[in-house]
């Protein structure tokens, strides 16, 4: 399973407050404006707690991703046992064996969906600290030293098309957050994500035929 965990600012990451600093004052009274900008991929992949909040989603998730190869497993058996004995077969057993199969198929798809969804709201859950960790050392340093606007060059869609680096801010993002160090993660779960009973074998139930497994001609 992939983590995916991201910073997930639109573009512009932090607006100029509705309380303006003392340097904002200054800035807007001279009639100029400061920016800066940060790379939130960088920040992320450093920030202390990510490893941290990974490894214990890794550890927990480990008993659903052995479940669901199980079931991949258990679904790719009966296929290659329906097909093997597929010629034997009179039309109307075909017909059952692909029904169960189908159903089979379907049930194991409902299940790891479900568990993939508890997944990666612990996921979300583990990572929420850091995340807020490292917005706050952001929003920190626009309120200290008077920036109107952080953008944010590690963007999916990167808001920045060029600038100087001289307003990059990330290496400091960094050194604050270093100084910190890795916030409190949420208490481990009892079970896995999403863990349900083991696998049992496949029972009889009218639904569609499932991919890799053919219907009888008439």
């Amino acid at each position: 399973m992939r983590v995916v965990s991201r910073i997930v600012l639109g573009g512009v990451l932090l607006a100029v407050s509705s309380v303006p600093s003392l340097a904002q004052a200054t800035a807007v009274q001279t009639g100029v404006l400061k920016f800066a900008y940060v790379n939130s991929g960088q920040i992320l992949e450093s920030a202390p707690g990510r490893s941290e909040a990974l490894a214990v989603f890794e550890k927990e998730t480990l008993p659903m991703r052995t479940q669901i190869q199980r079931m991949q497993d258990s679904l790719q058996s009966i296929i290659n046992e329906y097909q093997k004995a597929q010629p034997q077969l009179t039309p109307a057993q075909r017909s059952q064996r692909e029904a169960a199969i189908g159903g089979k198929q379907q049930e194991y798809q409902q299940r790891a969906q479900a568990m993939q969804q508890s997944a990666q709201s612990r996921q979300e859950e583990l990572m929420a600290p850091v995340m807020e960790q490292v917005n706050k050392v952001i929003q920190d340093l626009r309120s200290e030293d008077g920036y109107a606007f952080i953008f944010d060059s590690g963007a999916q869609v990167p808001f920045i098309v060029s600038a100087d680096k001289n307003l990059d801010i990330t290496t400091r993002v960094l050194d604050r957050l270093k100084t910190l160090g890795p916030p409190k993660l949420p208490a481990p779960t009892a079970a896995a994500p999403g863990s349900t009973p083991p696998v049992k074998p496949p029972a009889t139930g009218p639904v569609a035929s499932p991919t890799g497994v053919s219907r009888p001609r008439p």
